[in-house]
């Protein structure tokens, strides 16, 4: 492959990753949303002491924390959007964000590490550095390093 279709590939993948981190946030959401309204529908016709906090004000704490961690999530989502979309548009500046989204991608074992691992490989390899800075690879014609064929043997002495 040459280091452009590297570097698309790449923004795909990360771009098909958080569309997937998008879907288990989504979900993780919802599941938490239906369990906290089913135990307070419940909780909220259990007769109370005076003086224990209304249901609703529980309810109102545990909302905010979920959207809050939801909102976390989700900017965690940011720079691989952004990584994503700069790669499959060929630009110079998503050399950056393609690290960054590679950092965070990294703690999401396994599928998040193998895209890391890929991404690192590719931004800081020949391929990489042939692609954002410029630089040739060193195998020449522009050809993957792997794919050389191999050097001519040595010529016998007959002396």
């Amino acid at each position: 492959m040459q280091p452009r279709e590297h570097a698309r590939l790449l923004g795909l993948l990360f771009l098909i990753f958080a569309g997937f981190q998008f879907c288990i946030i989504a979900f993780v959401g919802l599941v938490y949303v239906g369990v906290f309204g089913t135990f307070m529908s419940q909780f909220a016709q259990m007769p109370r002491r005076s003086g224990e906090p209304n249901p609703e004000a529980i309810f109102g704490v545990a909302m905010v924390v979920l959207i809050c961690a939801l909102g976390i999530g989700c900017l965690f989502l940011i720079p691989k959007i952004i990584a994503g979309i700069g790669l499959r548009r060929e630009k110079s500046w998503a050399k950056v964000w393609a690290i960054i989204g590679c950092c965070l991608a990294v703690m999401n074992i396994p599928i998040g590490t193998a895209l890391a691992v890929y991404g690192f490989w590719f931004i800081f390899g020949d391929m990489g550095k042939a692609y954002f800075d410029g630089y040739q690879i060193p195998y020449g014609n522009n050809q993957d390093p792997y794919n050389q064929p191999p050097a001519p043997p040595n010529p016998h002495n007959w002396q």
